[in-house]
């Protein structure tokens, strides 16, 4: 295993405890052959799934996923990837379900980061643990605790804040093109078609560390990590607080009416 990959991954077991395995994601260039043991949608499951569901085999199955421009099943991560002329998707008609003004629809379709054609032909996923490549980046996943030690990692060194961007839709944008195009660590919200057919839980969002940044994330985690302010899992300091009841629950301590209390008096304290 890459030695940068095997400290971040060291680090993140240690502060983050997910509950998935993290993910190395890879942009695969033209000629660089895949995996051997890797499984192909179309070829080997006979059926093409959302590059989403692709990521969810990765981080819950542990499978090693390879995804060609046959092998999608959402027409969306082909726009984003350069496999089909973005001409149709950037007139803005999709936006539609999310913006009732077309100018507004067209300027969000912009927005989001696009690969040129030919780029990379091919997408590698696979848990991170056993990656048999070196990634271009990680992706965990977790809850928003979980994430919240992810971008005190990726903050120390820098002190100015964690990128992220979200539009509530098109997730799969963010990591596949914005993390590497920016060369920035970015949590991310999950997008519907990701929780829809992905199956990502309720309660889960998404970090992206690329490459050139694992090393000083594994670095940060263990730092906070080690000067205490904040930890994970997050102490129930609750547990220190002494409680208050209602009322009627202390009334159970008192002796009944007529009845003299067992406490000594208070002249038998003094005789004493």
């Amino acid at each position: 295993m890459d030695e940068r990959v095997r400290s971040f991954l060291e680090a993140v077991e240690t502060a983050v405890r997910p509950t998935t395995r993290p993910v190395g994601a890879k942009l695969a260039a033209p000629g660089e052959t895949p995996p051997p043991k890797a499984r192909r949608p179309l070829q080997d499951l006979k059926r093409r799934l959302t590059v989403c569901q692709g990521m969810t085999a990765a981080r819950t199955l542990g499978w090693t996923m390879v995804f060609a421009a046959e092998d999608h099943g959402c027409p969306l991560p082909k726009v984003f990837m350069g496999y089909v002329d973005a001409e149709r998707f950037l007139d803005g008609t999709v936006a539609g379900y999310y913006q009732s003004d077309p100018e507004c629809g067209r300027a969000m379709e912009a927005a989001y980061p696009r690969w040129p054609a030919g780029r990379y032909p091919e997408i590698w996923l696979a848990p991170l643990d056993r990656c048999p490549f070196r990634p271009d980046l990680a992706v965990i996943y977790g809850n928003p605790a979980q994430i919240l030690t992810l971008i005190q990692g990726a903050n120390y060194g820098k002190g100015t804040g964690i990128r992220s961007v979200s539009s509530g839709r098109l997730g799969c944008a963010t990591w596949l093109v914005g993390v590497v195009q920016s060369g920035e660590s970015t949590y991310m919200v999950p997008g519907p078609g990701e929780r829809v057919f992905a199956g990502t839980q309720d309660h889960e969002m998404s970090f992206a560390v690329p490459y050139a940044e694992l090393e000083r994330v594994a670095e940060g985690l263990g730092y906070v990590r080690r000067a205490g302010a904040f930890r994970y899992p997050v102490p129930n300091l609750a547990a220190l607080n002494e409680p208050r009841m209602p009322e009627k629950y202390y009334e159970l301590e008192e002796p009944p009416s007529g009845e003299a209390s067992s406490a000594p008096s208070e002249d038998l304290q003094r005789d004493e």
